[in-house]
């Protein structure tokens, strides 16, 4: 373990309880309005962005999935320092992909607020 925790690659997930083509179609709306959009894939359900250098680090990968699951999805998000080993790193990490999670479940439980 690291000193000042994990400096590494981050694995985040959430599940909601949607159709996978309704959460990817989200997932790439809020990506495309928060991140640097670098390539989504409808077929794979996969999108790949990045976000730029902060005060303390040297910006962000990311790679997240739609996958199906029981009467729902996960969504899973990947994300990696673009430069290792930077103290930061994980919590800021962990700071965007929670962010951007809060913003897909709002933009998901506004449009199936109506749904029965």
């Amino acid at each position: 373990m690291a000193w000042f925790g994990s400096v590494g690659n981050q694995d985040l997930e959430r599940y909601y309880p949607v159709s996978p083509t309704d959460a990817f179609a989200a997932l790439v709306e809020v990506v495309g309005e928060r991140f640097n959009l670098k390539e989504s894939d409808d077929f794979a359900m996969t999108v790949h962005f990045s976000k730029g250098a902060s005060a303390f680090t040297w910006g962000e990968n990311f790679t997240a999935q739609v996958v199906p699951a029981e009467a729902g999805v996960n969504v899973k998000v990947a994300g990696v320092g673009k430069v290792g080993g930077q103290i930061q790193q994980a919590a800021r990490i962990r700071k965007l992909v929670d962010q951007m999670f809060v913003e897909l479940t709002a933009r998901l439980r506004q449009r199936h607020s109506g749904k029965a």
